[in-house]
């Protein structure tokens, strides 16, 4: 059965939804903060396993698999109703179902043209720009900008291999990433559970698959990809959407945008244990300051709740 609300009824503000007026308990919030960088580290993990499958086959064809082997996942066991549902509720899945899709897909042609770090930094300004709006005193805004330094500092060894074409891509993945928080928000109200993910991702899957058939049919044949695909569709979707899906109805959307800032540490975190790669010592330090920022910015947070 589907767990969404009845045709043309809104689902409303979720218990505790910032936006409609109940109180969020400090508790709350830190649950859901640490909920929510579990699931980066899943995300950034699953982000290398990624880029090893990129290698074989395309952008187009990962982010295709990703999203839609996570929606086909999700489809079988929520098994949701299609019938009931409005123009407003297709409105917000056609909108998280495109930011989703485009903010991996220009993501991952980012990561193919410059070093993670860089490409995750790149990204970040538009979650942080969110944050900046969405903030709801100044020490907040101090906090955005701290967190936006530290990043700075993390992706800095990257930032000597840049591209004009990689760095492009890293800015718009960011400004859809920016929408994907809104429209998360957005959709996490209307529909209850992870039915509403569901349906986004295997929309934006089937609408990504053409540009995965056209830049290289071959590798949906391809063993290895497939099952790469497989883990990053649990890795870098099941689970940090669905925990972002529960966050959003706690957690203020600028706070959310602030705590994204932790992505570049995990990601970081990721490239050392899954690739190889290596922090510099400005990158330890870069990484101390984000979690800090983080830090303070959850606080100030949880004592103006």
């Amino acid at each position: 059965m589907a767990d969404f609300p009845p045709a043309g009824v809104s689902g409303g503000p979720a218990p505790g939804d910032p936006n409609g007026g109940a109180s969020v308990s400090a508790s709350r919030l830190w649950f859901f903060a640490v909920l929510l960088v579990i699931g980066m580290f899943s995300l950034e993990f699953g982000s290398a396993f990624a880029a090893m499958a990129i290698d074989s086959a395309s952008a187009g064809v990962v982010v295709t698999l990703r999203m839609g082997i996570a929606g086909l996942i999700l489809m079988a066991l929520l098994r949701p109703r299609l019938r009931g549902l409005s123009g407003s509720d297709w409105a917000w899945l056609g909108g998280l179902a495109a930011t989703m899709g485009l903010m991996n897909l220009f993501f991952y042609l980012s990561i193919d043209r410059i070093p993670l770090g860089a490409a995750v930094t790149f990204e970040l300004v538009g979650p942080l720009l969110l944050a900046a709006v969405r903030a709801r005193t100044p020490r907040s805004v101090l906090f955005t900008a701290l967190a936006f330094g530290g990043v700075v500092m993390l992706g800095w060894s990257g930032l000597r291999d840049l591209t004009v074409v990689g760095v492009a891509c890293a800015l718009t993945a960011g400004a859809f990433w920016a929408g994907y928080i809104l429209t998360t928000e957005g959709t996490g109200r209307r529909f209850t559970g992870q039915t509403g993910l569901a349906l986004a991702l295997t929309v934006g899957g089937l609408s990504l698959a053409p540009i995965g058939l056209v830049t290289a049919p071959s590798a949906f044949l391809d063993p290895w990809v497939l099952g790469l695909g497989l883990v990053v569709a649990v890795m870098s979707s099941i689970i940090p959407y669905g925990i972002d899906m529960a966050a959003l109805r706690v957690l203020p959307a600028g706070l959310f945008a602030t705590l994204t800032a932790l992505a570049p540490a995990t990601a970081a975190i990721a490239g050392v244990a899954i690739l190889g790669q290596h922090l510099s010592p400005l990158s330890w330090v870069g990484l101390v300051v984000v979690v800090a920022a983080a830090g303070m910015a959850l606080r100030e947070s949880a004592v103006t709740a």
